[in-house]
This record gives structure tokens, sequence and C-alpha cells, in this order.
């Protein structure tokens, strides 16, 4: 995992623009990759300059650049200077960064060495570079892992650009006049552009009503872009006019459906047992040491005892975050997990006092507001990583969106049994669910379908109840409607998490908070097998009987302690509405309400937001989550530095 920092000028750059961009862009990724850095200028010939010391390029090699390329590295595989990058094939006529992981680069390093290609490193970069001179761009095809890839084929005189199926790995580029700019992460470019820092109109008022993002196209910075996961791209170098690139999908989640036909449940649970099994092995590969995240809840429970025993001594390292306030407190869960051996659990003790001082460093990592306040938890979480030797960590994400995890994605299955008149299923849910949790059939009944309609309803009032904001939320370019084709309500539900909106965003806030420490994030629920493999299941082997993650829980009780299978909750990172408390923080707040930042900004009443925040300290109100929101996409904008003629639409 590294950072990359791309600068291309199809026009003849403007002296010093190129140069001052790519070390803009190469400096604020820093945290990226500790272990070493390259950069690699072709010039108006394409003639590429390889240096491993910014400072020591030529003054005419910057006078001549039409393109440059800055690299930082954290070292997981083949950690000699011969697997650094940029890295080049043999006859230099061929260059590529690649941020991520391949996991089944092995097979096809063996693979290529019979097509004839020799090997000079250990290293999955060299694999993926031989790869694309012997299969060009289906050579993306072939990989197991997580990757955001650039490839420079001076012989083509083209960029090669390629993102992982499910987009794990980050990869942005925006168009500024006649240059390309890619990068690792959204406000490295939005910092290396002519203009300046803007704020991206439609995503920052989507996030000041409250709302998650709504699709995976945009950042907060006007024009910066994710490169779509699951695609590639080609760049014509010989073009004289910047245009976006022209993505073409290799991979598309809408393919695979729920089978119509009969399953075996056993066998399907074998199989995806087999499939865990498999990605787990791939992903603790590293020469670097691995470790887990433990929260104490079934899917990171799940990874840590899976890969435990394939584990070499000593114990593999786990960590966790703990709570004084018995509320919030996973221990005794975590506890049961560890003591099943060959295990060692960590842990850092999250206090109000510490998430509080945390925000702007959170807030820094992340480059946007914070709409939640579990990123301090997860920002914490792999700092102890680093902090306890662990480079590479698994963690659980993804499972629940691929398996109907949380509470609410229960409602589509609800709603469709409705839709249908199957009256006596619809009470068989609802029984089912009245037993587990010990509540009334009518409680459930309001819970899952009356309070679907409550939310669609609230989400419509949204922009009146809160009265200091001046904007409206329209259908527009953060939203997407794309939700497949599959025959199932829960399945179309899912995939629009997995594409479009939940899993891209926490991927997103994992990749930071785990670069922010220098450690390699790894993800085994995503491996695109696995996937393909729950995209094809049935609604009822996720979700029924009262039960979540079905196929899920019931391979993970051949592998758990019974109070984690019997558990009926799932804390988070703020279980308590008063754990973080607001109103004692007043003078912060009133800064905030106050400052000419917040006072000036778009969108905005001043009078009305002022008198909220106000309102809120004197207890008139208790919606903190709105003054959260405030207060992070305060400190937001006063440590970004955007300039002030840039913050409008």
């Amino acid at each position: 995992m590294c950072g990359i920092s791309a600068v291309i000028a199809l026009e003849s750059a403007v002296p010093g623009s190129l140069q001052r961009s790519i070390r803009v862009m190469h400096s604020t990724l820093a945290h990226r990759g500790p272990d070493g850095e390259g950069f690699l200028i072709l010039d108006s010939s394409y003639s590429p300059h390889s240096f491993r010391d910014l400072d020591a390029l030529p003054i005419q090699c910057w006078s001549d650049a039409r393109v440059a390329i800055a690299f930082r590295r954290l070292k997981i595989r083949d950690l000699s200077e011969d697997a650094a990058q940029p890295m080049s094939s043999p006859d230099k006529r061929t260059w590529i960064v690649f941020n991520g992981e391949i996991y089944n680069f092995a097979e096809i390093r063996f693979e290529l060495q019979r097509l004839g290609h020799v090997f000079l490193t250990h290293s999955d970069t060299e694999v993926i570079l031989a790869g694309y001179r012997q299969w060009g761009q289906a050579c993306f095809e072939k990989f197991n892992g997580m990757w955001a890839i650039l490839i420079f084929d001076l012989a083509e005189r083209a960029v090669i650009g390629s993102r992982d199926r499910l987009g794990i790995k980050p990869l942005y580029y925006s168009i500024e006049q006649d240059r390309l700019l890619f990068a690792s992460e959204a406000k490295a470019i939005a910092l290396a552009e002519e203009t300046g820092p803007a704020i991206e109109p439609y995503r920052f008022k989507e996030f000041l009503l409250g709302f998650p993002p709504q699709s995976a196209d945009l950042s907060f910075f006007k024009n910066v872009h994710p490169v779509p996961a699951g695609t590639t791209f080609g760049i014509d170098l010989t073009t004289r006019v910047a245009t976006a690139p022209n993505f073409r999908r290799y991979w598309d989640l809408a393919a695979f459906h729920s089978d119509e036909s009969p399953r075996d449940f056993d066998q399907t649970k074998s199989e995806f047992l087999e499939l865990l099994r498999s990605s787990a092995e791939y992903q603790l590969g590293a020469d670097v040491e691995v470790g887990c995240l433990l929260s104490g809840g079934l899917d990171t429970s799940m990874v840590s005892c899976l890969v435990a025993p394939s584990h070499d001594a000593p114990p593999l390292k786990t960590f966790s975050i703990v709570y004084d306030d018995l509320d919030m407190s996973e221990l005794p869960y975590i506890q049961a997990v560890v003591a099943q051996g060959n295990l060692r659990n960590c842990t850092f003790k999250m206090t109000p006092e510490i998430a509080w001082a945390s925000i702007d460093r959170v807030v820094g990592v992340q480059g946007q507001p914070l709409l939640g306040q579990d990123l301090i938890a997860q920002y914490h979480a792999y700092e102890l990583a680093r902090r306890c030797g662990a480079v590479v960590v698994l963690d659980g994400q993804g499972a629940d969106e691929m398996l109907g995890g949380m509470p609410f994605y229960e409602t589509p299955i609800f709603l469709e049994l409705i839709a249908k008149f199957k009256y006596v299923s619809l009470m068989n849910e609802i029984r089912c669910r009245s037993r587990l949790y010990a509540r009334s059939s009518l409680s459930i009944f309001r819970q899952y379908v009356l309070g679907a309609y409550r939310r669609k309803i609230r989400e419509k009032l949204l922009p009146l109840t809160c009265d200091w904001l001046d904007c409206e939320l329209a259908d527009g370019p953060g939203k997407s409607d794309d939700y497949g084709s599959d025959s199932s309500a829960l399945n179309r539900f899912l995939y629009h998490k997995v594409r479009h909106t939940n899993l891209p965003t926490v991927l997103i806030y994992q990749d930071r908070s785990s670069m922010a420490h220098a450690v390699e994030s790894r993800v085994p629920f995503l491996d695109h097998r696995i996937v393909e493999f729950c995209f094809r299941l049935p609604p009822a082997y996720k979700i029924a009987r009262g039960e979540r993650k079905r196929i899920l829980r019931e391979v993970a009780r051949e592998y758990l302690p019974d109070v984690v299978m019997e558990r009926k909750d799932k804390k988070v990172f703020v279980s308590k509405s008063d754990w973080l408390p607001l109103g004692q923080h007043s003078t912060e707040l009133r800064d905030m309400a106050f400052s000419r930042t917040m006072q000036e900004l778009p969108w905005v009443r001043p009078k009305r937001m002022t008198r909220f925040v106000e309102n809120f300290l004197r207890g008139l109100h208790h919606n903190s989550s709105a003054v959260w929101r405030l207060y992070t996409a305060w400190r937001w904008l006063e440590t970004t530095q955007f300039r002030r003629s840039e913050m409008p639409c």
C-alpha cells in the first residue's frame, strides 16, 4: 500500500507548474509511504528520467517535462530496493506505479515464467508489469487483489490505468485545462490544482443535511473524481486536449444474480467457508508482521479465528478499542474470542476526552468533515496496530453489505412480501423476530415496516426541519438510482449498497484511517470470488427467520464461542447519545458558529445557524448530530485552507 501522484501535461507545461503540482501532491501523501520514494519524468520526446530524490532532478528535466510521477512506498513484499517504484521493464519502455496487493501473484508469476518472462524481484509489482506486457489490459482480469495502477507505455505513448473490482484501493483524477492529475487521495489533487481547492456543492450540501454519500462518483472537492471501481482506461499522450478518461468496465457486479434453482444449504455453507478460508490465507501473505482488528462482533471475530491456526508462532496479534462504559463495551466478547487460543489482544481505551482532542487529526486524515464519530475509534485502532508492530491488518469490512448485516437491511424483505401479498410469510418473519428479540410483533412491525415509510418521509422533510440550511437537494450528479436487475428486492438493495453507497464510503474511510499510520488494511470478505458467490445466493441464505448474515452465522458456529454467537446486539462507536457531551465544549461550538468561515458559508443562514447552536447549548433541542456536522465542517474548512473566493459553488 502506497501513495501515487501523477501530472500529465498534454500541452507544453507552464514553467514551474508541473514541478509545483507534483511536489504538493507528493508531500500531501507523505504518510502513505514512509519506507521510500521515487520519481519519473517523461520529457517531450517521451524519454524517461528516473530519480530517487526529487531535488536531484536537473533543471533541464523540468523545463522539458510533459509527465511527472511521484511514489511513496510502504514496504510489504520484497523489502529490497530492487522492488522500489516507479519500476520499469528491462527495456525501460514500460513503467508502473502501483498501490495495493495482488494476492495470487505467485501463480501468475509461474504462468509468466513458463511463457519466457524472467523476474529479478519477488514483488507483485514486477508481476503486474510482466502481465501487462504479455496480455495487455486483459491482465487485470487475472488478478485477485486490491489495486490502483498507472502504467506508462512509452512504445504506445499511452497511460493505462486500472482500479480493482470493488474499489478497495483509491485513485482520483482531475482535469485542469490541458492537464490530467491523478493521486491516491482527493485532497492531494485539490491542493495541487492551479486554482486551489473548491467545495463540491452537491456532496457538501448532502453532508450538511445528514445524508450519507448517495453515490461513489463524487468527492468533497469540486472536479476531483474517483476512478470508477472495476474499470481500466487509456490516455493517449500524443493528444493535445485533456478529456475525461474513457473508462471500460472489466467486471460488473450486476452480472451476478441470485439463483432461481434450489441450492442445498449445507453444501453452500461448505463452499462459502472454503472461499473465505482461501481468501484469508491469501491475505496473510506478507514480508512484514500481520495482525487483525477485533471488535467483538461476528465479522472481525470470524476473520481472527479463521486465520489464527494458519499463523506461525507467536500468536496472531489482534487490536481492539475498549471503553469504561459498560453500555458500549465489547470487551467480554473480545476476551471470549481471544481465550480460544493463538491470539494475543492489544487494546486502547477510548474516552470522550481523547475523542474530542482527536477531531482535527481525524478530519485532516479523512480530508473531509465527519458524518459520524465512529471514524475516531477507527483512527485509533490502526494507530494501535502500528504501535504494536503490525504493518498489515485484516478487517471484517464488507460482510454487512453483502449479506444483510444491519437491522434496516431487513426492510426490503418485508416490503416485498407486502407487495406480493405474501402475508403469511410476512407474519412468520415478524414472529421469528419477536421471539428472537423478546419483543411484541407490533413493535417489530413498526420498526421494519412502518419505520421504512417514516424514514422516507423524514428524508423529504429534512431540508424543512433544518431551517438554518439554505439549500435543496434534488436528484443530481451525486445520487445513483442503479439497483441492478436481480429478481430479489433484498439483493437489489444490497447491490446498491455495495456498488454505490455504503461500501465505497467505508472503504474510503478505512483506507485513510489505516494509511494515516502507514498500515495496509486488507478485507478478506471482499475477495471478488466471495462477492460473486454471495450475490448468487437466494435472499433466504442471507436473511431468514430473524437471522441476518445467516450463512456466515451458520459457518461461524464452528469457530466462535457461544457468547458471541448468541448476542442480540452489535455496539458501535457511540452507543449512547450523550457519551461525547458536545455541550461541555460550548466555547468551541460558539467559536464555530460565529466564525467568519461559517458566517460566510454558502447554503447556511447565519443568524438561524447561530441560534440553532445556541439553543442546543441551552438544552432547547437535542440534535447533537447536526451540531457535530457543523463543527467538523468548520474544522475541515479551516484546516484545508480553501481560497475564500473558491468556497461558493
